[in-house]
């Protein structure tokens, strides 16, 4: 009887062991969604490219656009930036304007953007928004940072050289709300509530720097981030000749007119 009742014990026990390894087998999947687990060293390669790229006190961007995107009017952005005492920068926009593209040299200094669009003189545009917030890029809460840490179902794919270095390539997916501080897309807008198919690039030189980002916001758009030149210094100066902002005319305009005037 001794012997039986320990046999049932034993036997009770390897069977709540058997059930506990099965729930901790699955409990890497986020059963919620059906999106498969993160393999622990793209996770841990992602964690590492996270924290270089929040620590990094500048780099060479450039940003492509494919289709369109909402709240992004620029198909491209070409800029050098740093962030470091505070975040400065310069480049070249390409935006959408009606049926042309047209080139916007800019310069970001003390939070303000200066643009030269269509080269119409240089206007303040504030934060830069209707050009490119270029300070969200490297931003450690919505930037490129954010992105790395919140990618599910993250797999190494292989590697690839991008622009002479070689990195290691992970593929995955995010939710689309957390792209919207590189779209420029309220978090809040229509259509953010599913999971789009996300792919980096990191340097495999111990440094973990990200060399592209590349995702599809939206069908038939897609967004990729290269980055280079990682840790420059960057120095800027404030345009000397900053034009006033038009402004709209005391009355309707008769036929012909313009529609703004110039003041200033």
């Amino acid at each position: 009887m001794k012997r039986s009742k320990r046999f049932a014990i034993a036997s009770a026990a390897a069977v709540v062991a058997a059930a506990v390894a099965l729930t901790g087998c699955s409990s890497s999947d986020d059963s919620s969604t059906g999106t498969p687990a993160s393999d622990s060293g793209a996770t841990s390669t992602l964690n590492a490219a996270a924290d270089a790229t929040a620590n990094l006190t500048g780099a060479h961007l450039v940003i492509n656009v494919e289709g369109s995107l909402q709240g992004l009017n620029a198909s491209e952005v070409t800029a050098d930036i740093s962030t470091k005492p505070e975040l400065v920068g310069e480049g070249t926009a390409v935006l959408n304007m009606g049926n042309k593209k047209v080139d916007a040299p800019f310069v970001f200094v003390d939070g303000h953007m200066y643009a030269n669009v269509d080269d119409k003189g240089f206007l303040d545009y504030g934060e830069g928004r209707s050009i490119y917030d270029i300070s969200k890029v490297l931003d450690a809460e919505s930037g490129v940072p954010f992105i790395l840490r919140n990618i599910k179902g993250a797999k190494e794919a292989g590697s690839e050289n991008i622009d002479g270095s070689d990195t290691t390539k992970i593929t995955g997916t995010i939710e689309a709300k957390d792209l919207s501080g590189l779209t420029g897309t309220s978090p809040q807008a229509k259509g953010l509530d599913s999971e789009i198919p996300v792919t980096v690039w990191i340097t495999k030189d111990g440094k973990n720097n990200v060399a592209r980002v590349s995702s599809e916001p939206a069908e038939g758009a897609s967004l990729t981030i290269n980055l280079s030149e990682w840790g420059k210094t960057v120095t800027v100066k404030k345009p000397a000749d900053i034009k006033s902002p038009s402004q709209k005319p005391s009355q309707a305009p008769k036929s012909g007119e313009p529609t703004r005037n110039p003041v200033g």
